[in-house]
Parts: structure tokens; C-alpha cells; sequence
């Protein structure tokens, strides 16, 4: 036995204990960590699918880890290498040589031969042969096979990465990351060389050697740097020759493919020769002196590494999961605080009925405040009683006046008639309770339009995607409005008389009998006075205490007239929240019941991630692998150079064999004769046909549908124009493939042969060389080089796909492996797509680099020949398989540069071709393509043209249709803000209506205590009179009155400046567009209006007020009010306007007291009946002052108040709703024109897919 034996072995068992002993530690701290996973586990299900997710994840994490162990601790009995790769690369061939099969298991040239894990003995070592990834799934789906692969590759010590020389695809690599490098998996990569020719001196001319070797290095390269890009820094690359490898090793009798070669190579070279040759050798002792060098550091990395990579993936889904959930309970939260803010946030007594928790015993709001971690910041009055309160106001403004004109009038009769009025006939004339009743039902009305559109904007909006709480909201809302209101009318009553005789009102309790007799319950009230009046007897006190019962008449039926409507505002107010609550409460306690499930999913999250850190931490650190494999390389030889010289087996550059021309028997002659001519024929055949469908006269006659449509959609005169220029164009062949698949080297090959230079010399390497389409020109005809699929560059994809729209034929270039990796481009282009025409129909598809199949073309051209049939019959399987119907006619093989002799050498002649022209089949190709007829060719042009108007016609109606689905959304988007901008106008004229109610009833309280005084006044006192009218406004109580109504007033207007701006501002975000940017700027500009001067200091508007109530006819006060009020606006000739205005009020006050000194001239019997008309005159007066008061207050002189203030911000809405009006307008105008002309569009491809014989091919 050799020292390296020993030394394997010794290696693999110190592996096998260490890897036993650091299992038994694993299974230990595994032990706690599946008990902090079993505790706080949930019991009942969830509705929450996050929380469900989590629920699940706690129990299979640990579930899964518990089960990966146990794999582990059934494989440690040996050392365990894995092959993991793309279908079709050779794993099963170099499984077989490690293992010196018999190759049965090697693929007959199929994809996906491979369905099972196949494990192996070798050297006290196992080898694992995996199902490739990325394959068609020829007899498996591709999911299923890849998933047996991903399992081996768990309990593997060390992985084989298994690439080709043909293309390296970003798939791959993506999988290997995701699998093994995530895993934490020790690597080697293999790259197997398919060429037959490489590192095979005795067929290879040294001077052409070099070319091979640089196409390896260039693939080597190309690995390495995906491999750096994923992570997978300094792993080793070596390069095989597989194939080579196992005629070398196998047993016989050989029970693999091409048993003709197999004997044939054998007897040749003999099988040292293809033993060296094949470089297997410098494999096999990497990988020995990989184990002997740390083996059992290789087993404890991957065992350490892949349970850590585990905690890692289950960290990263748990925070993954926690960013879900922290999305979710924000959009639950923030759906909460709209809800308060429209119906306020819930006092105590509100949450005990309606949020209170019987499973948590736990008021909701206090629960779930504690578990986000602060409270919620809405006010305890929401919007919707703001809102009712100013329907109220406005809506029974109507009616106030008129019970207190009707109070009015009823006290003057009563005591003009000394008549007795009672409780209930006071009721009955002062109050009309139809009209009241009426005005419950607009409040009402209005407050369920309210609540529809503030749950439908904030609700809906803030939560866009939880759709269940919206839709709770929305149906809640369509059963509650009008019963409610209902009820109110319904269960409305007033107690009047000591009966308590019902009277049908609103479900409000008033007692105007109490209001009215609040006198009485002091000695005096209405029916006492005026009982008193008219039941004593005249005394020279009646005339006094008839003043005096007047007097209080007036006072105390206005209080009742203004506390009944308080109480009805009150009343409205509490019975529209406690409606509202009774039919939202369930939305909001189920949003707050998510939301603190959802906070608690966090917190277990946390507790989660927290003990897989910890588990994770308490691994212990694995051995660097990488320095183990360095050591191994530095075994291949004493420098880098000579390692990497070694690795990919450059030792043959200077081999002293002899190159030995292959000789070609007479009937191999014969047998490629035949088929090249056979080929020959069929592709001309297929060719043509191509062309065929539709005919020329056909594409003609729907090219003049084309310009006739044209004539009414000038857009479609470019496509036409494209029509034209691609008719009179040379017909392009374009060449489509995945990079490195052959393309360029057979278009350089098809220029060679023709003679003719390109223009610029060809860029041909392994990696990813042509970035844009390049056009070559034969005689009649153009090829053209596209860049190549799955480069991992999308502008690639994209430049190609460009490049096929005008192409006559479509020439597929593909791998001997077939379609692997994303097809979804061919697939598109075969059967057409909303952005190309159909180009199924011409197609060809040329299987490239067929001296790569494992067979000599000479030796065994019978088997060579059939293998392509059989690859031809495969990839036609593989298209039906996407339900796409290739003929195998229109599939041909070829290889356009035999074993890569050429490669990238410019100097390229016909003759460096002769050696494999016999059999390499494209003397078949070109000779079909040159042979074509001018009409054939004419046919191309044409059919060319019409595949390309298709195509702009089809992408002319995606853009038609973009504008249709953009103008949809956009009027979707429109919606909302124009609500938004018609509810804030809305606003506006109910809290004008309740500004100006508020103004007036704080006006109305002083003329009635005026009215009382008046009313008391004896004919003796003139002067008095006189100084109570002109001063009535001027008490201090009346400005500490007014002082609180502007504040309240500023405090109003700010609430529905904030309350729109943000609405406005938020729906004009959701929309993503803006009709008017400058309303934005303007309407905030409202911010320093005068309100908010008033809510910034008391100071002045104590000021004015004082101002207005001592000297409101004095153009210095007035201007003084104007300037603190109404800057923005109010000008002098504005304030001497103003003092003249509200000075007419003491100039008719004067005339009064005038009226008064010239009476008390009249003699005595008269004096009487003038005091009572002065009385009146006055009354009448005080109540017309008061009215210019309540407007002077309302508008100021020049439209400065609250009222020109809302009409300003309504203006400017106005002028934005406008505008977005107009833009709905012309969105649908431009909708409906794409409409008509997408609609002419469809007709011509419709007309198309009818002449291609396909309808709808071109869908």
C-alpha cells in the first residue's frame, strides 16, 4: 500500500471520528434550541396569515434541523463528495471514471438521463451522482430532479462544481449560491472539456493548440469570476477531459455509449495514453490531497457551516417575515388612528361598552398602545362631531330664528291681548316641529355622507391593501344611516305641561316648560307675569311690574329658545357618536385585536432570532477550507503558474507527438455525400416554405389595408414606412442564440467559405463578446449576429430581440444539451407576443458544435449520424413539451467550427476547414441558402416586411392600450381628489352657515338682555333708553363674548384648513400627479390668514375686541381691527368704509333718542302709547344693529373675515376642482380616440393572423 494511501485513509478516519463527535455536541445545543422553539407556541390557529406563517415556522425549523442531523449521522460512516451541475455536463461520465465503471450509467446523449442520486465507493470515500439542474425535464419535472440534487449536496463533505465548455449560464450560478454556498460546502470546480480534439496531441497540429487551450482558460476565467461574484473566492478549477477519461478506466465489457469508439480509441492510443491525455489524474489528486491535507477539517466545516447557514436562512425568513408583519400592523395602526380621528378617540366609559376585551379582560386601546409602544394621537372630538356639531348649527339656524321671532311676537300679543299664554301653547307656536324634524333629517343625511367619505378616504386609503376592513366599513355604512336618523325623528318628544304631554320631536329631551317657567320656579315666569298683568286690578305699581313681567318674558323665553337648541345640537352630536360607535366599534376592535396579535408576532420574532443567534454563536468556528484546499494545489506544483498550468492540463502545448491526419474511408465518403445532400434538399424545401404562408399577393393586399387605415391614424404611416423599408431592404438571416453557443464562429465560417472579408474581425471568446446585432453581407442576402441570450445582460437580451423584428428567417443556434436554462425568449418569439409578430413559422434551429456528441464523425459515421437524428427528435420533444410544434425537418446539425480549431484566429481560410468539412454539415446549410431563387428571396423580403409591420402594429397597439388602461387609472386616481376638493367646498358653506349661527347667537344673548332693559324702561326714563341702545355693544361683557367667538372661530377655520390641505395633499400623492402645483403653495399660503394670528395670542384679539366694543364707528379702531384681524387684505379707505358703516347704527340709535326728547313733550295722555311705539322703535333698531354687527363681524367692510376667507380658499378650490374636471375631460377624450384607432389596429392584426392561417397567433 503507498504512503498516499495510507495517508487517505488515515485522513478519512480521523474525518469519520471528528465529524462523530462534533455531531454529538450539535445534537446537544440543538436540544435547547428545539425548546426555546417549543415554548410560547400557539395553540389555537390564527387568522393572520403572517402569524400563521410563523406559527409554521417555529415548528418546522426545528423539525427540519432535527431531520438534517439525523442524514448527517447516518452518512458519517464515510467520506462524502457530491457532483452537483447542469444536465448533460458529464457528472455521470466522471462518476463512472472515479469509480472505473462499466458506463452503463452514462447518458446515451440525452438530457435529464440522471433521475436519481446514484452514491458510489471510492477509496474509502462515497461520490454522489445527482440529477442535473436546469434541464427540460425530458421524464421529471425539473423541481422534483433538482430537489433530489439539493439533498445530496446537504450531507456532502466537499461538492464538485460540474461545468461544460459551453456556456456558463447565470442560472447556475444562482443555484449554486442558494445550495452549496449558502451551505457552506468545501469546492472544487470541473470543468469538462467536450472538445475531442483537446489534449489530444496526436490529432492536433501544435500549432493549433494554442487555440484550444486559450477557449479553456477563457471558460476557466469566466467560472472563476461567477464563482467570486457569489462568494465562492479561490476555489480551484481544474479542467478534464471526462470522456477521455472513462475509455481510459472502464471496465468491459463497455456498457456505455459509442462502444465503437470506445474500442476503437483504445486500440489507437491504448490506455495510458488517454489516461494522461484526459488530465484526470490532476483531479483525482487534488481531491486526495484535499482529504490528506484536512480531511477532517473539510467534514467539520461543512457540518458547522451548513447548520449555521440553516440559523442564517431562518434568521433572514423570520426578519423577512418581521418587515411583513411590521408593514401589516402599521397599516392595522394607522387604520385605527382614522377611525379615531373621525369618531375620536374613546373616553373611558366609551371603551368599557365598546372595546373592552372578555378574553384579555383588557380595555383594547390600552393593550394595544402598550404593545406598540405609544399611544394614539387622536383628539377626543373627532371629525365626525365637528362635522354633525356644524350641521347642526347650520342646519337649525333657520329654525332658532324663527322660534325666537315667533317668542317675539308671542310675548308682544300676549301682552298687547293680556292674554294668558300656557306651556303647551308656547310650544306649539313657538316651535314648528316639522321644520325641526326636517332639519334632524338633513343633519342626519349629511352626517352618512360624511362618514361614507371619510372612511372611504381615510380608512380606505391609509389601508389600501387590507381590503376586509374596508369592506366592513362600506357595508356597515349602507345599513345605518337611515335608521338612526329614524329613530331620532321617531323617538323624538317634547314634555310641555305639568302632564307631560307628549309632542313628536326629535331624540332629544328639552323641556322648554322648565326654560319657561324657570321664572316661575323663582317667583316669577311667563304665565305668572302676565296672569299678574291681567288678574290685579290697576295700582300705581302695575304699570312697573307689567315692565317687569315683560322684561322677563323676553329673557327668559329667548334662554329657552337657545337651550333648546343647544340641547338639540348636544343631543345630535352624542346620539350621531354613540351610532356611530355602536355600528364601528366591531371594525375597530377587530383592527386593534390584529394589531396586537401582530405586535405580540413580534416580539416573538425577536425571541426567535435572538436564540438562533445565540444557537448559531455557540457553533464553534469552522477551519478555513479554502487554506486547506491552497495547500492541496501547492502539492500540483511549486509555483501558481505551474498549478494553474496543471489544473487545466497545458502540459500537451509541448508534447512531442506527432500530429497523425485521420484517414477517411471511401464509404464514410459516400455515407456524408448522401446525407449533405439530403440536407441540402430539405432545408431548401423548409426554407421556402418559410416564405410561403402568407403570399406575396396577400401581404400586398393587406399592405394597402395597412395604408388605407393609415390615412385616418397618421400614427400607422411610420409602420407602413417600415413596411416599405424593410420590402426593399436585402432579406436578413438573423442568428439567435445563447452566448457562447457558436454564433459568431459560424457566421465567420459561412463568410469564410464564401470568400468574403468582414468588415471588422469577429470577437470570439468563451465569455460574453457580442454586445450588439452586426449585419454581414452575402451575395443577395445578409446574416445577421446577434448578442447572446443568458449572458447574464439584459440589454444583450434586449439588443437581440431587437434584432429579430425585421429578420426574413430566424436561425437558432443551439447547444447539444438543448434548451437549458430560461427559454422563455424563444418560446415568446415562436409563438408571438404582444410586443412581436409569430416567428415560429420561420424558424430554423441548427444544433451547433456536434463534434462535441461523444462520437468520432469518422470512425463511426453511422452512430454520429443517427445521434443526430436523435438530438433533432429530442429537441423537437423538448418544444412540444411548451406546447410549440417544430418540425424536425426545420432542425439541422451542424458544427461550424469542428473541435474549435479556428477559434478566434482572423486569418481563418477555406482550407483550415477541408479536414472536417465531409462531415460537419454546413456545406448542406450554405448551399441551401445560396441556391435560393430571386422570387424565393422577393417572397423573404416581403414576408420580412409584413412580420415587422405586425410587429410595430402590435406594439402600436400596446401603446394605444397603455393610454387606455393609463387614462382608466388615472381617472381612477382622479376620483378621489375630486371628491376631496367637492367635500372641502362643501365644508365650507356648512361652517359658514355654523360661524355665522355662532356670531349670532353670541350677538342675540346681548340684544336680549338689551330687549329685557328696554322693555322694563318707564316712559320717564328717555335718556335712559337712549344710552341703553347706543351702548348695549360697548359692555365689556360683550367683548370678552366676542373675544371667545373669534378664537373659537379661528380655531374652526384651522380645523378645516388642516383637515382639507391634508386630505387634499394625501389624495393628491396617492394619485402620483398633480393638476395645479401651485394650489399647494397658495392654499397653504392661507396658513398666515388672520385665524391663525387669533389661535397665536389672545392678546390681539382682546384688543380688537375692546376696539370694536368701545369705538366701533371710529375709522382709527376699525383700521386697528383690520390690521390685526385682516391684514392681509384690509386697507385704510377699507377701514374708513368700515367706521362709517358700523357708525350708522349709532346714527340711527341718535334719531331714536331724538324721537324720545320730542315725545316727552306731548302731553300726558299720550305718553303712554308713544313710550310703547319708542319701546318698539327701539327694539327694532337693536335688532338691526345687531344684524350689520353679526355681518360687519362675518365679512369685515372688504370681505376680511371668516366669511371672505373661506369664499378665498373656496374660490381656489374651485379653481382646482376645475381643473381637474377638465383633465377627466380630456383623459377621456384621449381614452376614447386610442379607443376607435386601437380598434382599427386589432382589424390588421386580425387580418394578418387570418392570412397566416393561425387567428390569434398574434395575440
Amino acid at each position: 500500500m503507498t504512503t498516499e494511501v495510507v495517508s487517505l485513509e488515515d485522513a478519512v478516519r480521523a474525518a469519520v471520528e471528528q465529524g462523530h463527535a462534533e455531531l454529538t455536541r450539535l445534537d446537544a445545543i440543538t436540544d435547547d434550541l428545539v425548546g426555546a422553539f417549543a415554548h410560547g407556541q400557539r395553540v389555537r390557529p390564527s387568522s393572520s396569515d403572517l402569524v400563521t406563517r410563523l406559527d409554521d415556522f417555529t415548528r418546522r425549523f426545528p423539525r427540519e434541523l432535527r431531520r438534517h442531523l439525523d442524514r448527517e449521522r447516518e452518512s458519517l460512516g464515510s467520506f462524502n463528495i457530491a457532483f452537483f451541475g447542469r444536465t448533460g455536463v458529464g457528472k455521470s461520465t466522471l462518476l463512472s471514471a472515479f469509480g472505473r465503471l462499466d458506463g452503463e450509467y452514462v447518458s446515451p446523449g440525452v438530457s435529464d438521463w440522471t433521475t436519481e442520486v446514484r452514491p458510489i465507493e471510492w477509496r474509502d470515500c462515497r461520490l454522489f451522482d445527482t440529477p442535473g439542474i436546469n434541464g427540460w425535464g425530458r421524464t421529471e419535472s425539473r423541481d422534483d430532479l433538482e430537489a433530489k440534487a439539493r439533498r445530496a449536496v446537504e450531507i456532502a463533505d466537499i461538492v464538485l462544481l460540474c461545468f461544460d465548455n459551453q456556456s456558463q449560464q447565470e442560472m447556475e450560478f444562482e443555484k449554486i449560491a442558494a445550495w452549496i454556498r449558502d451551505h457552506g460546502k468545501p469546492v472544487v470546480a470541473v470543468l469538462n472539456v467536450r472538445n475531442a480534439r483537446w489534449r489530444h496531441p496526436a490529432r492536433v497540429p501544435e500549432v493549433r493548440r494554442r487555440n484550444l487551450s486559450e477557449s479553456v482558460r477563457q471558460h476557466t476565467d469566466n467560472i472563476r469570476t461567477q464563482l467570486v461574484q457569489i462568494g465562492l473566492p479561490d476555489t480551484p478549477v481544474v479542467a478534464i477531459h471526462s470522456r477521455r477519461a472513462l475509455f481510459a478506466r472502464a471496465t468491459t465489457p463497455f456498457q456505455g455509449p459509442a462502444q465503437k469508439d470506445f474500442h476503437h480509441e483504445r486500440e489507437e492510443f491504448g490506455k495510458n495514453y488517454l489516461d494522461r491525455w484526459s488530465n484526470f489524474g490532476t483531479l483525482e489528486r487534488l481531491i486526495v490531497a484535499s482529504i490528506a491535507e484536512g480531511g477532517a477539517d473539510l467534514r467539520l466545516a461543512a457540518l458547522r457551516e451548513d447548520i449555521r447557514s440553516r440559523c442564517r436562512r431562518g434568521i433572514g425568513e423570520l426578519e423577512d417575515l418581521a418587515v411583513e408583519i411590521e408593514q401589516e400592523v402599521e397599516t392595522l395602526e394607522r387604520e385605527v388612528e382614522s377611525l379615531f380621528a373621525v369618531l375620536g378617540y374613546p373616553e373611558d366609559a366609551e371603551r368599557s361598552v365598546w372595546l373592552h376585551d372578555v378574553a384579555l379582560s383588557a380595555d383594547l386601546v390600552d393593550v394595544s398602545e402598550q404593545a406598540r409602544g405609544r399611544p394614539y394621537t387622536s383628539p377626543v372630538k373627532g371629525s365626525l362631531d365637528r362635522f354633525v356639531r356644524h350641521l347642526a348649527a347650520s342646519h337649525l339656524a333657520g329654525c332658532r330664528r324663527q322660534a325666537k321671532a315667533n317668542a317675539d311676537d308671542l310675548i308682544r300679543r300676549a301682552f298687547d291681548e293680556h292674554t294668558v299664554i300656557d306651556e303647551s301653547k308656547f310650544t306649539e307656536v313657538v316651535f314648528d316641529q316639522a321644520v325641526i324634524s326636517a332639519a334632524a333629517e338633513a343633519v342626519w343625511a349629511d352626517r352618512r355622507a360624511f362618514l361614507q367619505r371619510e372612511l372611504e378616504v381615510a380608512v380606505e386609503h391609509e389601508s389600501f391593501e387590507n381590503g376586509t376592513a374596508v369592506s366592513h366599513a362600506a357595508l356597515i355604512l349602507g345599513d345605518e344611516g337611515g335608521d338612526v336618523a329614524g329613530d331620532v325623528v321617531r323617538g323624538a318628544g317634547i314634555a310641555v305641561g305639568v302632564g307631560a304631554l307628549a309632542v313628536p320631536a326629535l331624540a332629544l329631551f328639552w323641556n322648554p316648560v322648565g326654560w319657561v317657567l324657570g321664572a316661575a320656579a323663582a317667583g316669577v315666569g311667563i304665565v305668572g307675569q302676565v296672569q299678574q298683568h291681567l288678574g290685579k286690578k290697576m295700582s300705581e305699581r302695575a304699570s312697573e311690574r307689567a315692565r317687569k313681567a315683560q322684561a322677563q318674558a323676553v329673557a327668559d323665553c329667548h334662554r329657552a329658545v337657545d337651550q333648546t337648541f343647544v340641547d338639540y345640537e348636544d343631543a345630535l352630536v352624542r346620539d350621531s357618536r354613540e351610532a356611530a360607535w355602536t355600528l364601528l366599534a366591531p371594525v375597530v376592535g377587530e383592527s386593534l385585536r390584529a394589531a396586537i396579535e401582530l405586535r405580540l408576532a413580534c416580539s416573538r420574532i425577536a425571541r426567535l432570532i435572538d436564540d438562533l443567534q445565540t444557537y448559531a454563536g455557540s457553533i464553534k468556528p469552522a477551519p478555513a477550507v479554502t487554506d486547506v484546499l491552497l495547500r492541496a494545489q501547492r502539492r500540483m506544483g511549486e509555483s501558481p503558474a505551474e498549478v494553474t498550468r496543471a489544473l487545466l492540463g497545458e502540459d500537451w502545448l509541448e508534447s512531442g507527438i506527432d500530429h497523425q491526419p485521420a484517414q477517411i474511408d471511401h464509404a464514410v465518403h459516400e455515407a456524408y455525400s448522401r446525407r449533405r445532400e439530403e440536407d441540402r434538399t430539405r432545408l431548401t424545401r423548409v426554407i421556402a416554405a418559410a416564405w410561403s404562408t402568407p403570399s406575396t399577393a396577400n401581404i400586398h393586399a393587406w399592405r394597402d389595408d395597412l395604408e388605407d387605415a393609415a390615412r385616418r391614424d397618421p400614427a400607422l404611416f411610420d409602420i407602413a414606412r417600415t413596411f416599405w423599408r424593410v420590402n426593399g431592404a436585402r432579406p436578413a438571416l438573423a442568428v439567435l442564440g445563447d452566448y457562447n453557443s457558436g454564433k459568431s464562429s459560424l457566421i465567420r465560417r459561412i463568410m469564410v467559405d464564401s470568400g468574403r472579408r468582414p468588415h471588422a474581425a469577429f470577437d470570439i471568446r468563451a465569455a460574453p463578446a457580442t454586445t450588439a446585432a452586426n449585419r454581414y453581407q452575402l451575395p443577395r442576402i445578409d446574416l445577421v449576429d446577434t448578442p447572446g441570450l443568458q449572458s447574464g445582460h439584459d440589454q444583450h437580451d434586449s439588443a437581440a430581440f431587437e434584432a429579430i423584428a425585421d429578420a426574413a428567417l430566424v436561425l437558432v443556434v443551439v447547444h447539444i444539451n438543448l434548451l437549458i436554462g430560461d427559454t422563455s425568449m424563444l418560446e415568446e418569439l415562436a409563438r408571438g407576443s404582444k410586443r412581436i409578430a409569430a416567428k415560429g413559422g420561420r424558424m430554423v434551429f441548427l444544433v451547433n458544435r456536434c463534434d462535441e456528441l461523444g462520437v468520432n464523425p469518422l470512425t463511426a459515421p453511422e452512430a454520429f449520424l443517427n445521434l443526430q437524428d436523435r438530438k433533432r427528435e429530442e429537441l423537437r420533444a423538448a418544444f412540444a413539451a411548451r406546447s410549440i410544434d417544430v418540425e424536425v425537418d426545420k432542425i439541422h446539425c451542424l458544427s461550424g467550427d469542428p473541435f474549435g480549431l479556428m477559434g478566434g484566429d482572423a486569418t481563418a481560410e477555406p482550407v483550415d476547414f477541408d479536414e472536417n468539412r465531409l462531415w460537419d454539415g454546413v456545406t448542406a446549410f450554405t448551399s441551401a441558402i445560396s441556391g435560393l431563387s430571386d422570387e424565393q428571396l422577393s417572397a423573404a423580403a416581403s414576408s420580412a416586411a409584413f412580420d415587422a409591420a405586425v410587429t410595430d402594429l402590435k406594439r402600436h397597439q400596446q401603446t394605444l392600450h397603455q393610454v387606455q388602461v393609463d387614462g382608466t387609472e388615472d381617472l381612477r386616481r382622479s376620483e378621489p381628489v375630486i371628491a376631496t376638493l367637492r367635500a372641502a367646498v362643501n365644508d365650507a358653506v356648512i361652517l359658514e352657515g355654523s360661524l355665522r349661527e355662532d356670531v349670532r347667537r353670541m350677538v342675540d344673548r346681548h340684544t336680549v338682555a338689551t330687549k329685557s332693559a328696554v322693555a322694563e324702561l318707564d316712559r320717564k326714563d328717555g335718556q335712559k333708553l337712549e344710552n341703553l341702545v347706543d351702548s348695549w355693544w360697548k359692555a365689556p361683557q360683550f367683548e370678552a363674548d366676542l373675544e371667545r367667538y373669534l378664537a373659537d372661530a379661528a380655531r374652526k377655520l384651522d380645523e378645516w384648513h388642516s383637515d382639507h390641505t391634508s386630505a387634499i395633499g394625501r389624495e393628491m400623492r396617492a394619485a402620483e400627479f398633480q393638476v395645479a402645483p401651485e394650489f399647494a403653495a397658495g392654499f397653504k399660503a392661507q396658513g398666515s390668514a388672520w385665524h391663525e394670528d387669533l389661535t397665536e395670542g389672545a392678546g390681539n384679539v382682546a384688543g380688537a375686541a375692546a376696539s370694536l366694543a368701545k369705538a366701533l364707528g371710529n375709522r382709527d379702531a376699525v383700521y386697528a381691527i383690520g390690521k390685526q384681524l385682516f391684514d392681509h387684505k384690509f386697507k385704510p379707505w377699507g377701514a374708513v368704509k368700515g367706521g362709517a358703516h358700523v357708525a350708522r347704527v349709532g346714527i340711527v340709535l341718535g334719531a331714536v333718542a331724538t324721537a324720545l326728547d320730542v315725545a316727552a313733550m306731548v302731553n300726558d295722555s299720550r305718553k303712554a302709547e308713544e313710550h310703547k311705539r319708542q319701546q318698539e322703535s327701539a327694539l327694532q333698531e337693536i335688532d338691526k344693529a345687531a344684524a350689520e354687527i353679526v355681518e360687519q363681524i362675518m365679512r369685515g367692510e372688504q370681505g376680511e373675515g371668516p366669511v371672505g376667507y373661506l369664499q378665498q380658499g373656496t374660490r381656489e378650490l374651485e379653481t382646482l376642482l376645475d381643473e381637474y374636471l377638465d383633465l377627466t375631460s380630456s383623459i377621456r377624450e384621449r381614452m376614447d380616440s386610442a379607443k376607435a384607432r386601437a380598434e382599427a389596429v386589432e382589424a390588421l392584426i386580425e387580418a394578418a393572423d387570418e392570412l397566416i392561417g393561425t387567428p390569434g397567433r398574434n395575440g
